[in-house]
């Protein structure tokens, strides 16, 4: 799995298999289940597809943390927080923490009004290549929600089956644009590929 990086162009790419949206979708709602934990992915150390090779040339691919609003992790501060993960943290008592499964999809559940969006926005910001994204509990719920949905696509998706993708399954929003101020808008489309479909035909 890899992302790009999303705040300089305002768009980007999240390119995985169904094994890897499934998995990423879990660990966006794990991490909504806590105001106390970040979910770090050093993605850009992963196996590059040619689709990847692509998006990193034109973007530049980024790492990934997820994380509720209310962490209070300034995402100036990544950068050292980074530095004393690599050299290992002391873990205490080890626990499970059990994932809440998610959602029906969002066109079973009731529509979110526009004021709704507003109040529940998925923020980005970059620092040290790592794109950070955050929001309350809900926000992330949902993009957990998502990811899910995508991952379950990919076995049914022809365009995978016949080529191995990439096929756009989807697209996580930021922020709505506004008129009169600096444009803070930004998304990043849900590509999937799994070329284990094609070697097997």
């Amino acid at each position: 799995m890899h992302i790009t990086k999303v705040l300089w162009q305002h768009s980007g790419a999240l390119i995985g298999s169904r094994a890897d949206l499934l998995r990423l979708g879990a660990l966006f709602r794990l991490a909504a289940t806590s105001p106390h934990s970040l979910v770090y992915l050093p993605l850009r150390e992963n196996v590059r597809s040619e689709a990847v090779t692509y998006w990193d040339a034109g973007q530049g691919l980024a790492d990934l943390v997820i994380g509720r609003s209310d962490t209070a992790l300034r995402p100036s501060a990544w950068p050292i927080l980074r530095a004393s993960v690599r050299r290992g943290l002391k873990v205490g008592a080890l626990a499970t923490v059990r994932t809440p499964a998610p959602r029906p999809r969002p066109e079973e559940r009731q529509p979110a009004s526009e004021w709704e969006r507003e109040r529940h926005p998925l923020r980005a910001t970059e620092h040290a290549d790592t794109l950070l994204l955050s929001g309350s509990a809900r926000a992330l719920h949902e993009v957990g929600d998502e990811l899910t949905w995508c991952g379950e696509q990919v076995a049914l998706n022809s365009e995978i089956h016949r080529f191995g993708g990439p096929a756009l399954l989807s697209q996580v929003n930021g922020p709505a644009r506004r008129a009169g101020r600096r444009d803070a808008s930004w998304h990043f489309m849900v590509l999937a590929e799994d070329h284990l479909f094609h070697r097997d035909r």
